[in-house]
């Protein structure tokens, strides 16, 4: 018995080790199996992860490019302290003695978050108020004079009514790092350097200085001694008494081809100093395409009879070659269109610069809708996903505004409404006779396009005109009602451009860390303040200039031409009094521009397909909404800064930021705004002392022959 238990229990422990033999070998093969799952999983992963690095290459390249740029202006430290609505916030330094007890209402010493809430109060009162041109329109070519009431109230309710819409906008416009908003890097640059206290930055307020104190007095010459320089054109040096030169060389009257302009303020129109390159190079492209090469080439083709009429010229013109008169085709008691007076009198015709430019227009929006689809809608999706701690981890500048309250939703909501039921109000009440419903079409198209349009302005800095599309649309429902047009012309207009306004301003505390309640009641006390001005500001023009403005009389110095207030009469007519039936429907002329929709649609689909096709090609960097920019510039915009703005912009933005990047970095911004703000004081001075208020006219002589508004461009 105890031997065969034994040898049972050695049995079984050769049984048991086995069996643990067994399972051991069985561990060791599941493990060598976890092990092989685990490495093709490693290397499943490293294969993703170079497929995904391949993919991105663009897109990491095209953040580096981004965050250069931001860092160059953007700072990201804060101090939490800093006041910003002090009391000189609201009037600027303001001190009390009471014997020899001195006290401030300020305070703490002047602050750059201070400077910014300043700033940004001035430059939104201090902007041209669009709906200025309705106003000018009434009392240049309607004979209507406009009391200030109603004055203010459309100033104040067009100025506005966008402000509502920045508190939707802020989640894809302002959060986002893409979102640069060229423009705001400029002035986060100028605080930073003004307010700055190291080695460095006293170094950059030295270059400021220089640069202020230099353009400033530069200005002087090309806008009052020496007018030449403001437009060099060169083709009429060599031919001056040829009308084949005048129109292809002349600035003022023609393509500008070979135009040269050493006046800051016609270079800075294309902001040479601060716009991307490639955004550049695009919208560049567009220009040269619109202005040198189609124009001319329509022009002596002689299409839509384009010979009859000026070649650069924003006015309307009747079958004779005149300027058209809409008083002839008016009914006096209700300013609305008099179809037998108009049948008796003549259609309405345009210069080819301007037809072009309503071809190119009707391309424009649904080039903006499809290119901002195609390359920007998972973004959009993305971003609409996101919560606001996912925000604030993907930006540092995010993270550190997080500590400040943002601005409740209801208050732009509130802003939004007032100034929506102010514009109801006036549509009945001014004579404008424009329904309720035709308010809110205005907005619903602004609100529709807002973020397409906004987001090719926050990364290329050009913002697509929304004004000819919703005057277009009013034509068509509302014809014969000219001034009904200009009202939801701007109203559908001013909604979405004022709103990017706010936007940008939004941005720009983003990056100098101010508190948004500060920044939004900085925004609506300036505005507030820069309508009274505005109004003001435009009757003392009207009344000092008026025979300028209306094409009376031609300005010897080439400063007042009235292109805005009779670019905006014309379209009132084509648009509103006419209507675009008659002007763009069948059996016009004008009719084969409507097909601008469709190929302005079409357009961005090829560059994206060849995108995804070729990702390295760059073909993503084709952008047809920022060409078609360039393409819509003229007439209302003169062409003398083409040739400079170009020469600039290359040194700067791709020279400079390529080969002298510390350099580019240190300086570029800095230059920016002292050229800016320079020769802007420098208008101001001369509007103020010698060419406006006072008037004191400079001696004439080879340099500002007033026969050729100092171009030398004669007729034959």
């Amino acid at each position: 018995m105890v031997e065969t238990k034994a040898d049972d229990n050695a049995k079984d422990s050769v049984n048991n080790d086995y069996n643990a033999k067994t399972l051991d070998e069985k561990k060791i093969e599941k493990d060598i199996n976890v092990k092989t799952l685990d490495e093709k999983k490693i290397e499943k992963d490293i294969n993703e992860k170079i497929h995904d690095e391949e993919k991105n290459i663009e897109i990491e390249s095209k953040d580096d490019y981004v965050l250069k740029m931001i860092s160059a202006a953007a700072n990201t430290n804060d101090d939490l302290s800093l006041p910003c609505l002090t009391f000189r916030f609201w009037v600027l330094s303001t001190k009390f003695y009471i014997k020899n007890w001195e006290f401030s209402l300020n305070p703490g010493p002047f602050n750059y978050k201070e400077h910014v809430c300043i700033a940004a109060a001035a430059l939104a009162g201090g902007v041209s108020a669009y709906a200025v041109s309705i106003i000018s329109i009434q009392e240049l070519y309607y004979n209507t004079h406009v009391n200030f009431l109603v004055g203010f109230l459309l100033l104040i309710s067009t100025q506005m009514i966008g402000y509502g819409l920045a508190g939707f906008a802020r989640k894809y416009l302002v959060y986002p790092t893409n979102m640069i908003w060229p423009q705001s890097l400029v002035y986060a640059t100028m605080y930073n350097t003004l307010h700055g206290n190291t080695s460095e930055t006293n170094d950059k307020l030295r270059i400021f200085y220089i640069a202020f104190i230099s353009i400033f007095v530069w200005q002087f010459i090309p806008e009052y001694m020496f007018t030449w320089l403001s437009s060099a054109a060169i083709l009429c040096l060599i031919a001056p008494n040829n009308d084949v030169a005048k129109t292809l060389g002349s600035a003022y009257k023609g393509a500008g081809i070979l135009a040269f302009s050493f006046d800051w303020n016609a270079v800075s129109s294309i902001f040479p100093l601060y716009t991307p390159w490639w955004s550049q190079v695009n919208h560049l492209f567009g220009i040269v395409l619109a202005t040198w090469i189609i124009a001319p080439l329509l022009y002596y083709n002689n299409i839509f009879d384009a010979q009859k009429f000026p070649f650069l010229s924003t006015r309307a013109f009747d079958k004779y070659g005149e300027k058209y008169n809409q008083t002839r085709i008016m009914d006096p008691t209700t300013n609305s269109l008099d179809v037998t007076a108009n049948e008796n009198y003549s259609p309405i015709f345009m210069s080819i610069m301007l037809a072009a430019c309503y071809g190119y227009t009707f391309m424009q929006i649904p080039a903006t809708i499809c290119h901002v689809i195609l390359f920007h809608g998972k973004e959009i999706w993305n971003q609409f996903k996101k919560t606001r701690e996912e925000e604030n981890e993907s930006d540092i500048h995010c993270k550190m505004m997080s500590v400040y309250p943002e601005v409740p939703n209801y208050w732009y909501g509130a802003i939004f409404f007032i100034m929506l039921i102010i514009a109801v109000i006036l549509g009945h009440t001014s004579g404008a006779n424009l329904p309720w419903w035709g308010v809110f079409l205005a907005v619903s198209i602004a609100v529709i396009t807002l973020l397409p349009i906004g987001i090719i302005q926050a990364i290329s800095n050009w913002q697509i005109a929304l004004s000819v599309i919703v005057e277009l649309v009013c034509g068509f429902i509302l014809p014969g009602r000219a001034i009904a047009n200009v009202y939801f012309r701007t109203y559908g207009y001013m909604c979405l451009s004022q709103c990017l306004y706010f936007v940008q301003d939004l941005k720009l505390g983003h990056y100098m860390k101010v508190p948004p309640r500060s920044m939004f009641t900085s925004q609506i006390w300036g505005t507030f303040v820069g309508v009274i001005v505005n109004y003001w500001t435009m009757q003392l023009i009207i009344d000092t200039k008026r025979s300028y403005l209306d094409g009376t009389e031609v300005d010897p110095s080439g400063q007042w031409t009235g292109l805005r207030s009779g670019l905006f009469n014309t379209a009132s007519i084509i648009w509103g009094l006419i209507g675009p039936a008659k002007t763009f429907g069948y059996g016009s002329p004008y009719n084969i521009l409507l097909w601008g929709f469709l190929i302005g649609g079409f357009l961005p689909i090829p560059f994206y397909l060849l995108h995804r096709k070729f990702p390295n090609a760059k073909f993503n960097l084709v952008n047809i909404p920022v060409i078609f920019h360039g393409l819509t510039l003229f007439p209302s915009t003169l062409p003398n800064f083409i040739v400079t703005g170009f020469i600039v912009s290359f040194l700067s933005q791709f020279y400079a930021f390529r080969y002298k990047e510390k350099l580019w970095k240190k300086y570029n911004y800095v230059m920016s705004a002292a050229f800016d703000s320079g020769s802007q004081i420098m208008t101001m001075v001369l509007f103020i002392c010698f060419t406006g208020i006072a008037q004191v006219k400079f001696p004439v002589w080879w340099g500002n022959d007033p026969s050729s508004q100092g171009e030398h461009c004669f007729y034959s």
